[in-house]
């Protein structure tokens, strides 16, 4: 070790954290391997922590599974040991935005997902129940990585916004059509001076992502289409590559599909026209002496064909009416719904005309059997012909003309957004999975105490706290976080409308709903989770920024330490980490807070996990090997792959230390549910290790 290795190593074990954080005694978790959470729960209390977080990995292989008996006994053994206990939802097979194994979400995987909610929700009531007070439920607002980020591409793309007017005013139009900013938002962008803090409060985050997953919205399913890669570019020149976003890739797309949508829709137009508009055939048809049942079954069979086509005109139309409630400016919101009202409402009363006719000409066949040989029934038919073919002719027209103002509409006037970001589609999908498994919580409740049910809410609307996941997965940026949040606010508070009782209880003790679900519902942040933006090229300076804009929502808090980039789980103290100790510095007033609750999440990550991202690496690091080499470039065996091809960046902080995983040493010396390896080894320093 070099006198420069030496000092870095100095001036790091100086840096100790104490026992007790900022005057707090902080919880722990339970393992989530381990089934037996009774027996995690009381080793830890054996071990001296103020409180407990009980989590398991899976909901179906474990939590299910878990007696009632299991939850009683330990809220009861916490109340009279004054410990907090919490709930971890299970992260493994517990997804909020339901995504299934395709990446589809679909309206039975909300169901589903909406159900397991409530049932982890009604063990926070088993528990509520004897512990005398509501539980805390933490819930990851999804693990699937879909965006990634590049702190390079995002820079340069935000140069290029701030310095070329053109490229910034067509971005942000295609923001505003798409839904995603509103009027007010557009002209303060296409303003012709902006800074970059005006450019970043208003824009999404995800606009700035090197790729984004794409969703298409119809029938309340959410279909997986794939990335939209902007930085698929990048190997090209830089004024190309950064002429391009997710934005331009998603409105591309966004037009794509409606062009598709619509083509099909021309098709199968064109081709019942063809029959029901030949008015020689429909002669031919109906104006015999001798009826040809054949033609009239083969004309009620078009005409069968026609209603079917409205119907699926109108399921379309259903479709725009979804999606245009997405749409943020509400004057554009408010003049879309008019145009889509309007052509909903004509395309109703054609689909209404042509039932009718279908009933007519059925019951008009049947009177051509009966009175065939009826010299004035003959007249009759000739003039009933005659309306059949007016009408249809008619409803047609009408409907031509409809469907080429909807295509204004569509590709013109409001770009309707049918396809969407991921991160758009999960902090909407999220919370109806949340607002869903309340709703079915409360309609258990009121089966078992129909009379008095809502009495007792306090116990079992448990506090929601939605914990940010991987960079990459829903919500990890502050702006998104912030806006899943307060949807799922309005969306219990949709709920709990639906139930004036409940409603008029909340509103006695919280003097109204928002005040309640603003209690009730808000963030858990994961100092580690947030610190692996690192891996992406961002900075101290930029993770510091988001937990300060996160910060006003944070009612819970995991702390740990992480190296690399990467979800390690160290406890506090072994990584020697700036960041998450400026992290904790910054929530130093928050965390003085004794309604915000602290959980300590070291774990068994590097022993059970890391060896999997990293390959040859870990044996590598067991054997006592380091990551530079002597240019101090990292060797190949060393090097992680990520998704999308990117490339790990090593943070520049990070140096040989006694805790570090790149010096694993000390390792060997920590419990095995510490990522210990129960050998003996030397430190990096040479010193024996303690």
């Amino acid at each position: 070790m070099n006198e420069e290795d030496k000092k870095h190593l100095n001036e790091n074990e100086e840096k100790k954290y104490p026992k007790e954080l900022y005057n707090r005694r902080i919880s722990t978790s339970t393992s989530p391997q381990n089934v037996n959470q009774l027996q995690e729960y009381l080793s830890k209390i054996s071990s001296g922590y103020p409180g407990v977080e009980i989590q398991t990995f899976s909901f179906s292989r474990q939590w299910s599974n878990i007696p009632r008996q299991i939850f009683e006994e330990i809220a009861r053994n916490a109340k009279i040991n004054n410990v907090e206990v919490t709930i971890h939802a299970p992260e493994q097979d517990f997804q909020l935005p339901a995504t299934d194994e395709r990446g589809n979400i679909r309206e039975d995987n909300i169901k589903q997902m909406a159900y397991k909610t409530s049932a982890i929700l009604e063990s926070a009531e088993i528990m509520s129940k004897i512990y005398g007070e509501p539980i805390k439920v933490n819930m990851h607002a999804g693990d699937l990585t879909l965006t990634e980020w590049d702190k390079d591409f995002e820079k340069r793309l935000k140069d290029e916004l701030l310095n070329n007017y053109e490229f910034r005013r067509s971005f942000a139009e295609k923001l505003y059509r798409l839904g995603y900013i509103t009027s007010e938002q557009y002209n303060i962008l296409t303003s012709k001076n902006i800074d970059i803090e005006t450019l970043e409060k208003n824009v999404p985050s995800w606009a700035f992502a090197k790729q984004e997953a794409a969703y298409i919205s119809l029938g309340g399913n959410y279909e997986y289409l794939g990335f939209v890669m902007p930085g698929r570019y990048l190997t090209g020149a830089v004024e190309r590559a950064i002429k391009l976003s997710a934005v331009d890739e998603i409105y591309k797309e966004n037009e794509k599909i409606w062009m598709n949508i619509f083509n099909d829709i021309d098709k199968d137009f064109n081709s019942i026209k063809k029959y029901l508009l030949d008015n020689n055939q429909l002669i031919s048809y109906f104006g015999y002496s001798t009826v040809d049942q054949k033609k009239i079954g083969e004309f009620l069979y078009n005409l069968n064909r026609y209603k079917s086509f409205l119907e699926k005109v109108k399921e379309y139309i259903d479709a725009i009416e979804n999606n245009i409630n997405d749409i943020a400016d509400p004057k554009l919101r408010d003049a879309a719904e008019k145009k889509i009202f309007f052509y909903k409402q004509r395309f109703e009363e054609n689909l209404k005309k042509i039932e009718n006719y279908e009933n007519e000409i059925s019951k008009f066949a049947k009177e051509i059997i009966q009175n065939n040989s009826s010299s004035a029934y003959k007249d009759y038919l000739i003039n009933k012909m005659f309306d059949f073919v007016n009408d249809i002719n008619s409803s047609i027209t009408n409907t031509d003309y409809l469907l080429s103002q909807l295509k204004t509409t569509v590709f013109s006037e409001f770009p309707i957004p049918i396809v969407k970001p991921y991160q758009e589609v999960a902090i909407k999908t999220a919370p109806e999975v949340i607002a869903e498994g309340v709703r079915m919580l409360i309609e258990r409740e009121i089966s078992r105490n129909p009379k008095e049910w809502y009495k007792d809410f306090d116990k079992y609307l448990s506090y929601i706290n939605i914990e940010e996941s991987y960079p990459g997965a829903p919500a990890t940026r502050p702006d998104i976080w912030k806006k899943l949040l307060n949807n799922i606010r309005e969306e219990v508070k949709k709920v709990i409308e639906g139930y004036p009782k409940l409603k008029e209880e909340i509103e006695k003790k919280y003097g109204s709903l928002d005040n309640f679900v603003k209690e009730r519902i808000g963030a858990t942040l994961d100092v580690g989770h947030v610190k692996m933006f690192e891996k992406y090229g961002y900075k101290k300076d930029d993770i510091l920024k988001w937990v300060e804009e996160i910060k006003p929502e944070i009612r819970h808090l995991h702390v740990h330490e992480t190296q690399a980039g990467e979800d390690t789980h160290l406890p506090l103290g072994m990584g020697w980490d700036d960041i998450i100790a400026s992290e904790l510095e910054k929530l130093r007033d928050i965390l003085e807070n004794k309604k915000v609750t602290i959980v300590h999440e070291p774990g068994g990550y590097y022993a059970n996990q890391f060896h999997k991202m990293y390959g040859s690496e870990y044996s590598n690091l067991l054997a006592g090997a380091g990551p530079y080499d002597i240019y101090g470039n990292i060797p190949y065996q060393f090097t992680t792959s990520l998704p999308y091809g990117g490339t790990q960046v090593i943070p520049e902080y990070i140096q040989y230390t006694r805790y570090s995983p790149y010096s694993v040493s000390i390792f060997s010396q920590l419990p095995t549910d510490l990522g210990g390896t129960s050998k003996r080894q030397e430190t990096f320093s040479g010193e024996k290790a303690d």
